[in-house]
């Protein structure tokens, strides 16, 4: 028997035919135009209605392993059932387990799904591949997998286990979808030959293609279901901190302020401890209303620019500053988590802006960084404002917002600067590298 690959897209048939099999890959054509294995438009439409069972039991199953053995072995009792003769009466017998033939029945799919490093081998119940004629059907599949012309050309195989190798997935196909081939050993591969070879093996094929999409999808409305429930969660913490810790923190802000008033003309020692306790009070108050407001905010699939866009829209209903967004990165898209760092340290910037700058004008920008002729390799964010500007090493501790930002930064993995232009103001830079989602 000679083993030929290949599957038109068409009809994802093989051309396939009668002779001596060993195995190593090489590149033939070898179909004679007088050995067809397609079926007529009578045969199609008389098993039409049965291999769209088959096809619809494999799409909608929910697990392969379980469900394709017996439709497989339905499969090839169809093809084996058109067949005339002595070959019919002895893969009948086979089939149904008898000892009338010594050599074994060996056929297969070999099964990857798009998140699968290695093809999974499943067989028609009651026929048990040799451990050693899986691994090798394996390793074949996984070498010729990426190869562009085995969907679209024969291609010769010689060696052991002898059979034949049936592409179900077309090259194009296999990164969206997976990846599947039938494996019909002797005399298994004579069921090629039947008139209805091609409406069959296309029904497993659409069967497969059909349950990838559907199992895809699945996995989707999962990933969202899940994310749901942790935005709902989130949210649903949130206001427990707002109507709980929020509060009391809020109380121990005012009342530590009063303790800093009232301990002006105590010892040095003991004022150093009140403004200290002030301190860490405004700071835990602050960064539990920054997690309430983290919880509440939700990008979705919108890339960055949008999330700078409504931090803008936040600012000017509550400042008179003139805002500009200047966005050369048509889309950028980050994880929620990291998206939530970045919108941290733009707001904390923003508002110091608004608050101690005295500024009048305020440019946030973003685009790609690049050093040369290479293409760009790091995102630079950068908010700048007209204001009075400042040092950073004269920021007093009680200002903790700047290690804030630095902090936020360093979990980013971004480089983090504040400068001041020779114009005047205060230009905030982050950077980070460069991951096109």
């Amino acid at each position: 028997m000679e083993v030929i690959l290949g599957a038109g897209k068409e009809g994802k048939v093989p051309a396939a035919r009668t002779a001596a099999a060993l195995v190593d890959v090489r590149r033939a054509d070898v179909r004679r135009d007088d050995e067809p294995l397609h079926s007529s438009p009578g045969d199609a439409r008389r098993e039409t209605p049965k291999l769209d069972a088959i096809t619809l039991r494999i799409a909608t199953c929910a697990d392969l392993t379980e469900t394709l053995p017996s439709l497989l072995g339905e499969l090839l009792r169809e093809l084996w059932g058109d067949l005339q003769g002595e070959r019919m009466d002895l893969l009948s017998q086979q089939v149904a387990g008898t000892q009338a033939c010594s050599r074994p029945v060996e056929s297969c799919v070999l099964h990857r799904g798009v998140d699968q490093q290695r093809h999974e081998v499943i067989a028609p119940t009651g026929l048990a591949l040799p451990a050693k004629t899986r691994q090798t059907l394996q390793e074949i599949v996984s070498q010729i997998a990426h190869d562009a012309h085995v969907s679209r050309q024969p291609s010769a195989v010689s060696g052991r286990p002898h059979g034949v190798l049936v592409a179900l997935t077309h090259t194009t196909d296999r990164q969206a979808t997976g990846d599947d081939w039938l494996w019909l050993g002797e005399p298994a591969a004579a069921a090629l030959e039947s008139r209805l070879a091609s409406a069959a093996i296309d029904a497993l094929s659409r069967g497969l293609a059909l349950h990838q999409q559907q199992q895809a999808r699945h996995a989707e409305d999962i990933k969202a279901a899940v994310a749901q429930a942790l935005k709902n969660e989130r949210r649903h913490l949130a206001a427990e901190l707002h109507d709980t810790l929020a509060q009391e923190l809020s109380y121990l802000q005012m009342q530590s302020a009063r303790l800093t008033r009232a301990a002006r003309r105590a010892p040095q020692e003991v004022q150093a401890l009140a403004e200290d306790v002030h301190t860490q009070s405004r700071r835990a108050l602050r960064q539990t209303r920054e997690l309430i407001n983290g919880a509440h905010a939700t990008w979705g699939d919108a890339p960055l620019a949008c999330v700078l866009d409504n931090l803008i829209e936040e600012f000017e209903t509550r400042s008179g500053l003139v805002f500009e967004l200047d966005n050369r990165i048509q889309s950028l898209h980050l994880p929620d988590a990291q998206a939530l760092q970045v919108m941290f340290i733009v707001r904390e910037a923003m508002t110091n802006s608004v608050r101690h700058a005295r500024a009048t004008h305020l440019r946030l920008q973003l685009l790609y960084q690049s050093s040369g002729p290479q293409p760009a390799e790091r995102v630079l964010l950068t908010i700048e404002d007209n204001g009075c500007g400042f040092d950073p090493a004269d920021i007093a501790p009680a200002h903790f917002g700047l290690g804030i930002m630095q902090d936020r930064a360093r979990q980013l993995g971004a480089d983090f600067a504040i400068t001041q232009p020779r114009h005047g103001g205060t230009r905030v830079t982050l950077s980070w590298e460069r991951h096109d989602t």
